[in-house]
């Protein structure tokens, strides 16, 4: 109780160490927020991830992600990653191991958030004092910071601002309850004055020494806590317990509590459905759920996964892509929601006007809607795209980094690496697939067949021009394709 209930926390400040012990014990005395802390951490460490790339090296990568905390596996790192980020001001600190001094990564260790320090210096910004040994100045190089709310302030360097610190006040109330209901079932001593009258205080204490036993060492305990006043010469012994501490008239546990979790989930920028049982009395109060949850998902429930995203492709080579999974449940079903408004569309334009026989759109660009919609695969439609990746690592091959590595080895396979499950999906392979290149910069319908060239024996149209250029590509490289079907310009 006195940690909470008698003491103030440490000042916020750039030696942020006492202020993070001090944390990382509140959030274990108090039990809901315990529980938020909980399911925040268990979020975050089961979010799956894919790194996309060449085949060596993410092969490479994944194994370095794999055998995180020293092959204590990643789920046990990604854990108490999170756990730093959401119960300390420091955040999560993770050791980069090198190969080489300034080398490329070859592990990841996290360190104890409490025993770091911000130093406010570009060279060494990070002091760090372990268990054993002395303290240690870290460069820019030997770590990465992910934290919660981060100060503009240049006083604090940087410093974070947890969902702990945020929530401290409401804490506070919400323990202060808690001791109150334990000391009504006599779980506890409560804070007041005993009131002892026919029974001498020296009669009092050698009463509790004579129960020393340890069966009875709980009762010492219950008045360990409690002033003493007692006076002698009374012919009736009595003792009274008058409490110093009360609930307001007409408190109402559960309303308070109601409102404690609200505030809570705020502070963590969840939806409170997510942690607690939330009442749908009021007209509209249950959409208003389903929206307050939809923005929570891209507000708490993405905080520390995205940062810790961008902080790790940092770190991984320029042709490698990190990313995390960020649909859950909820996402799936807004996007087979959207798809489906999608598909509603084109039938009503196709099926319009069908009764007079001249519907909005014909059968072939109904399809052909369909397909840029993503609602059916591009070959079942009779128009030839000029760009012909249509398997599901199509957005993925797109990225920056893929198509750097996609250039830079253009003999290796593209994968696509996923965790938990451990799949690894080929997105590409010079083996097997040519490599397509866009042509044009819009995709386009189906038109009349354009004839460039034809006699008795030859007829050479757009589409082959096309297509030999294409081909010449995956034998030289981009460039060449580039050259070739750049736009005129006259002078």
């Amino acid at each position: 109780m006195a940690l909470l209930g008698d003491t103030l926390p440490p000042p916020y400040s750039t030696d942020s160490r006492a202020r993070d012990q001090w944390l990382r014990k509140v959030w274990r005395l108090e039990p809901h927020l315990a529980g938020v802390v909980n399911n925040v951490v268990l979020i975050d460490s089961n979010r799956g991830w894919e790194i996309t790339g060449g085949r060596n090296q993410v092969n490479r990568m994944s194994r370095i992600l794999w055998d995180a905390d020293g092959g204590a596996c990643w789920r046990h790192f990604i854990r108490k990653a999170a756990l730093g980020f959401w119960t300390t001001d420091m955040g999560a600190v993770i050791e980069l191991a090198r190969d080489g001094r300034g080398g490329p990564l070859a592990g990841i260790y996290n360190l104890d958030s409490a025993r770091c320090k911000l130093t406010g210096d570009i060279k060494t910004p990070l002091m760090y004092y372990p268990a054993t040994g002395g303290q240690q100045l870290w460069d820019a190089s030997d770590f990465a910071r992910v934290t919660s709310l981060p100060s503009d302030d240049e006083a604090y360097a940087g410093l974070g601002f947890c969902a702990v610190s945020r929530a401290i006040e409401i804490i506070r109330l919400l323990y202060a309850v808690l001791v109150h209901d334990q000391e009504l079932a006599a779980a506890r001593a409560p804070r007041g004055l005993l009131l002892l009258s026919g029974i001498s205080e020296s009669q009092w204490k050698d009463s509790l020494k004579a129960r020393e036993a340890v069966l009875d060492s709980l009762e010492r305990r219950y008045y360990a806590g409690v002033q003493v006043l007692a006076s002698s010469g009374m012919d009736n012994p009595d003792a009274k317990l008058v409490a110093l501490s009360q609930l307001p008239s007409g408190f109402d546990a559960k309303v308070f509590t109601d409102l404690c979790m609200y505030s809570i989930a705020l502070c963590f920028g969840y939806d409170p459905s997510e942690f607690w049982p939330v009442q749908f009395g009021a007209l509209g109060r249950g959409r208003e759920s389903e929206v307050q949850h939809a923005k929570a998902t891209g507000k708490g429930g993405l905080a520390f996964t995205l940062e810790m995203q961008d902080r790790l492709q940092r770190e991984f080579p320029d042709t490698v892509l990190f990313e995390f999974e960020e649909r859950d449940d909820e996402g799936e079903l807004v996007a087979a929601s959207v798809q489906k408004a999608r598909l509603d569309v084109v039938r009503l334009a196709y099926e319009s006007g069908l009764t007079e026989g001249v519907p909005l759109i014909s059968r072939e660009e109904a399809r052909q809607l369909l397909a840029e919609a993503g609602l059916i695969p591009e070959e079942w439609t009779a128009v030839e795209e000029d760009v012909v990746t249509t398997d599901t690592g199509e957005r993925a091959l797109s990225k920056a980094q893929v198509r750097r590595a996609m250039a830079r080895w253009p003999d290796e396979p593209i994968i696509r690496w996923h965790w938990p499950s451990g799949i690894v999906e080929t997105l590409w392979d010079p083996e097997r697939a040519a490599r397509t290149y866009a042509l044009a910069t819009t995709k386009r319908r189906q038109e009349d067949e354009v004839i460039l060239y034809e006699d008795e024996e030859v007829k050479i149209t757009e589409a082959d021009v096309l297509e030999a250029i294409r081909k010449g590509g995956q034998r030289v490289d981009a460039d060449f394709v580039k050259l070739l079907t750049a736009p005129t310009v006259e002078m």
